[in-house]
C-alpha cells in the first residue's frame, strides 16, 4: 500500500492512510486534513500501518473534484448520469460496484456535498476518496478507465451551485417558512432524505411530505409527485445501516 500512496502523491493529489480494509480515517487521526505529498511523512505512516488503505484528499488541495455514484441508493441511476451529461474522464470501480468519476476542480472549487441528484453525491473541499488499490470489505476499488482527467464540466460545477443556493431557507413577511416553485421537488427530497436517515418507513416519510407541502409549498405539488419523492428517498439506507457498511 506504500507504493500506491507514494504513486497517487507523485500525481500532485495529497494522501492518508485509513482504516485497512474500510473507508475511515485512522483512529486518532484528522482525516483528510491530515492529506500529505510528503514522501518521508508518507512512508512513516505506512511503516506503522503497513495494511492501511489510501486516502486521497479532495477540492483545492489535490484539483480534484469527483462524482461519486452508487447504484444502490437509486435504482434508476444510469438515468440520472445522463442528466448530468458528463464527459469521459478518469474512472474508478468503487468497493460496491458504484463509480467515482475524477474531474479536475480549478480555483477554490465548491464544498462537498451530498445528492445531486438521488444517488449522485460529489467529493470536493473538505472531502477525500478511497484511491484505486485500496479494498473495502475484500473488494477492491479498480480503475475502470485509465483516461485523462477531464477538466469539470462549467454545467456540472452550475448544477451543484444551485443545489447548494437551493439550501437556503425563504421565509415570507409573517416568518413563516416558503418553498417557492422551482424548489419544491429538490427541496423536498432534501427534507425526505433527512428524515429518512432515522429509519423512517416509505409510508411515513409520504405523511410528513403532506403534511409540509400542504404548510409550505407555493403552490402545493400533487399527491402523486410526492409519492415519487417518498419512493425515491426511501431507497437511501437509513444512516445506521450506512454506518455499519463503512466499518465492516
Amino acid at each position: 500500500m506504500l507504493d500506491l500512496a507514494l504513486h497517487y502523491a507523485a500525481r500532485g493529489w495529497p494522501v492518508f492512510p485509513l482504516v485497512p480494509n474500510g473507508k475511515k480515517p485512522l483512529s486518532g487521526s484528522h482525516g483528510c486534513l491530515d492529506a500529505a505529498l510528503d514522501a518521508n511523512r508518507i512512508e512513516r505512516w505506512w511503516a506503522e500501518h503497513p495494511t492501511a488503505n489510501v486516502g486521497i484528499a479532495t477540492g483545492r488541495r489535490s484539483g480534484l473534484l469527483v462524482v461519486d455514484i452508487d447504484p444502490r441508493h437509486n435504482p434508476q441511476w444510469l438515468d440520472a448520469l445522463r442528466e448530468l451529461n458528463l464527459p469521459r474522464t478518469f474512472t474508478v470501480r468503487t468497493w460496491s460496484g458504484g463509480w467515482h468519476l475524477y474531474y479536475q476542480s480549478t480555483g477554490d472549487g465548491p464544498s462537498s456535498g451530498t445528492v445531486l441528484l438521488p444517488g449522485i453525491d460529489w467529493r470536493c473541499n473538505g472531502g477525500y476518496v478511497v484511491a484505486p488499490g485500496s479494498s473495502v470489505e475484500d473488494a477492491q476499488y479498480t480503475i475502470a478507465r485509465n483516461l485523462p482527467i477531464a477538466p469539470a464540466p462549467a454545467l456540472l460545477l452550475a448544477r451543484i451551485e444551485a443545489h447548494r443556493k437551493v439550501r437556503r431557507i425563504e421565509h415570507d413577511a409573517a416568518g413563516r417558512m416558503v418553498i417557492a416553485s422551482g424548489k419544491r421537488n429538490e427541496t423536498l427530497l432534501r427534507i425526505a432524505c433527512a428524515v429518512r436517515r432515522w429509519g423512517v418507513e416509505q409510508s411515513a416519510l409520504l405523511d410528513c411530505l403532506r403534511a409540509v407541502n400542504a404548510a409550505h409549498c407555493d403552490p402545493a405539488l400533487s399527491d402523486e409527485e410526492l409519492t415519487t419523492i417518498a419512493a425515491s428517498a426511501a431507497r437511501y439506507a437509513p444512516a445506521e445501516q450506512q454506518e455499519r457498511r463503512a466499518t465492516r
